[in-house]
């Protein structure tokens, strides 16, 4: 018998009064960015904007602030709401906004426990959302994507606050939902609250001065407005792909209203889809949200189809093995140049984007250089986790999984200090007693090479190559090739930042 005691109900209003008054806690590589930016004297208001945007819970303080009494006293009721974060920015001034995050709380901080997952959960819906539908607005030439952006990244924000701030009640409504997984949420919020969670939204969008559409995406989701569906399909495609990934049925169906609303072939719209996915989760990486990145699903969690079982997965890769030489690519210079042609022009039409740099970078050196394995590893804002970000080569989709790798205080680990040191290693013979064991086991006895990737000298992760799988010797020529892939990467990722900065 389940005898946990139900904390007592507040009502909406309360809620709206508890909240509305509190300041939800922000990032701490959204502070950093800001602080820098706002050192820039020459730097415009739209580059602080786009730092900000990046932030859910810095973007409702700015619009709140920005639509105050004392900076807007005009205010809603004459139609001057500031619906844009660069209008704001410009209102509060520069000052203002480094000054707020300077006396800002710290996600990391204050957040914790089993409502921990729910913030994650929110904050990876929201930013993915926020992407989409922003992509969506731009590709039917919309009026003010800005907005459209706002709109969808704030369409939950009472969700997020409640997960932020609901003590007691939040810790039963998360018991609640593990409970009856199968259960509707707002059935859940119901009975534990009184009421559901989009209805907090709703309030304090109202009681935020948030803009229009904000508040009709939320309150009236379904009216025939071109803007509110857009920012309504944007959550719905980040909450299907969230549940069932990007090859479903439900997400079939969002993929050809999508289609229809851009008027764009069905294949080219789930290919846009699927790289906003990709967007987003660089963007939670950017701001420090480490917590939300799991839950914003890529493309390669659905994309590959199942394997059958063939018996023992040593049987498996022992059949591999076998004929891997054969099939191994083969190192290919005019491959290479293609490639380094393609990396070339992307980084001169600005555009660029790491997602675009990186996967060319793993296709130049995966069949250019001919190297059997290949990663892009992150490495975490407090330099002690690398995580996979891409994989291409022989089984990707288990590298993806099995390379994670923390080091230990004090620890001499290659994979961290080839980041630290901004220089290229290969690994072979007497070297790899270098390589602690926690690498061997999940990446085999390999030799490897491995180079870091900067973004203006500030280290972001590595790239790794091996020949595991078709055993085949690495020479110097291949680590030059490599090294060369690396420093184009890292080259391209800068002079894109720096012009994003402009």
């Amino acid at each position: 018998m389940n005898t946990q005691r139900t904390p007592p109900k507040r009502r909406l209003a309360e809620w709206v009064e508890l909240i509305q008054h509190r300041e939800m806690p922000i990032f701490n590589n959204t502070v950093h960015q800001v602080l820098r930016v706002s050192e820039d004297e020459l730097a415009p208001a739209a580059a602080l904007a786009q730092v900000i945007m990046q932030d859910p819970s810095l973007t409702t303080r700015i619009l709140k602030l920005a639509n105050s009494v004392y900076y807007n006293p005009a205010g809603t009721g004459s139609g001057h709401t500031l619906t844009s974060v660069n209008r704001a920015v410009v209102v509060l001034g520069f000052n203002a906004v480094s000054n707020m995050c300077l006396a800002a709380t710290l996600v990391d901080d204050t957040i914790e426990g089993a409502t921990r997952e729910r913030v994650a959960r929110e904050l990876a819906r929201a930013l993915h959302a926020a992407i989409q539908a922003r992509s969506i607005a731009t590709a039917r030439e919309d009026k003010a994507p800005e907005e459209v952006f706002i709109a969808a990244l704030l369409h939950r924000i009472g969700e997020l606050a409640f997960w932020c701030f609901g003590g007691e009640q939040a810790e039963a409504l998360d018991q609640l939902y593990r409970q009856q997984p199968a259960a509707l949420p707002e059935r859940a919020q119901e009975r534990i609250l009184g009421f559901r969670l989009n209805q907090l939204s709703g309030q304090l969008a109202r009681v935020w001065n948030l803009n229009e559409l904000v508040r009709e995406a939320i309150v009236t989701p379904s009216v025939l407005d071109e803007r509110v569906q857009t920012v309504v399909l944007g959550q719905q495609i980040a909450l299907c792909a969230e549940d069932g990934g990007w090859h479903t049925e439900p997400m079939e169906k969002l993929v050809k209203r999508a289609a229809k609303m851009i008027d764009q072939a069905i294949g080219e719209t789930h290919k846009m889809l699927q790289h906003n996915a990709s967007e987003a989760a660089e963007m939670a990486a950017a701001i420090g949200a480490q917590i939300a990145v799991p839950h914003i699903p890529q493309q390669q969690e659905a994309s590959d189809q199942p394997r059958p079982e063939t018996g023992s997965e040593t049987a498996a890769a022992e059949a591999t093995t076998t004929d891997a030489e054969s099939t191994a690519p083969e190192p290919d210079a005019q491959l290479q140049l293609r490639v380094l042609r393609e990396l070339s022009a992307l980084i001169e039409s600005g555009t660029a984007s790491l997602n675009e740099v990186m996967t060319l970078a793993l296709e130049g050196i995966h069949r250019g250089v001919g190297m059997d394995r290949v990663v892009f590893a992150l490495i975490t804002p407090d330099k002690r986790t690398l995580k996979a970000r891409y994989a291409l080569g022989s089984e990707s989709e288990r590298l993806l999984a099995r390379f994670q790798f923390t080091r230990l205080p004090g620890q001499n680990h290659p994979l961290f200090t080839v980041i630290e040191r901004q220089q290229a290693r290969c690994l072979r013979g007497e070297a790899l007693a270098d390589v602690p064991a926690t690498v061997i086991q999940a990446l085999g006895r390999t030799p490897f090479m491995i180079a870091p990737i900067d973004i203006a000298g500030q280290g972001i992760g590595l790239l790794y190559a091996d020949r595991a799988s078709s055993a085949r010797t690495l020479t110097e020529p291949l680590f030059e090739d490599f090294q060369h892939f690396a420093k184009q990467a890292s080259q391209g990722l800068t002079l894109a930042a720096r012009r994003r900065a402009r």
